[in-house]
């Protein structure tokens, strides 16, 4: 096995560096799902393939690239393909991928009912089958509603464990904030928490990224974050935006 993750992206493009399980809070209603990830890779206790789906934001792609990251750190090889950016590659980018320990299949349901995608996934189910690696897919909708019109890829796809990766809730989102401030290195108040989603799109990612930026632009003011400098921060953006 290779000591490093198989990137199988013709593109500019590379797993997050920040994508782990420890920064990635989990509901307890979800906190199953990071269990049976972390005992079928971490633990190498295959029992069948692994079908994630949930809510563009409800962070799949960071569990993927987090299990990457991780399979890294254990010498072992993975694959990890964003199937929504199919349209700039060939389905030849799965070829060989089940010699890999791990294959993750980033939004699987993006290229439902293109025949040549999903027969190239059903084969490249079968090899890896065979060859017990593991893999895991990840989609916006639960299998049978995926819309993929290959009958037995949809079997296949269901054959594993299937599960509902579910949205935070509102304290789950203040309480991931926090989570990922504090990994950070600093500490984000209950006040500028609840500014934040009260004012901004309440997308994981979105906030996420307010958050990279707040924490910089307060380094770099040397100030603390607080609800006037983020209100203050936000209209100078705006202005120049808009000037």
């Amino acid at each position: 096995m290779s000591d490093a993750v198989t990137l199988q992206l013709p593109l500019s493009l590379s797993l997050r560096d920040d994508a782990s399980f420890e920064n990635f809070y989990a509901s307890i209603i979800n906190k199953g799902v990071i269990a049976q990830i972390e005992k079928s890779v971490i633990a190498d206790i295959s029992e069948g393939s692994i079908y994630l789906w949930g809510a563009e934001s409800a962070g799949k792609t960071h569990l993927l690239e987090a299990v990457c990251q991780s399979a890294a750190k254990l010498n072992l090889s993975a694959a990890y393909v964003p199937l929504k950016y199919s349209q700039d590659f060939k389905t030849s980018i799965l070829d060989n991928l089940e010699t890999c320990h791990l294959i993750c299949i980033d939004d699987v349901d993006t290229i439902a009912g293109q025949d040549v995608w999903e027969q190239a996934l059903f084969y490249l189910y079968n090899r890896a089958y065979e060859r017990g690696a593991q893999m895991i897919f990840s989609a916006t909708q639960n299998v049978k509603d995926s819309n993929i019109a290959l009958a037995d890829l949809v079997s296949r796809l269901g054959w594993g464990f299937v599960f509902h990766i579910q949205a935070l809730s509102d304290d789950d989102k203040a309480a991931a904030l926090q989570l990922r401030a504090r990994l950070r290195g600093f500490d984000l108040p209950d006040k500028v928490v609840n500014y934040l989603l009260r004012r901004f799109p309440r997308d994981m990612s979105a906030l996420f990224g307010l958050l990279e930026e707040l924490d910089k632009a307060s380094l770099t003011a040397k100030r603390k974050l607080t609800v006037p400098f983020v209100k203050q921060w936000f209209d100078d953006k705006e202005n120049f935006l808009h000037s």
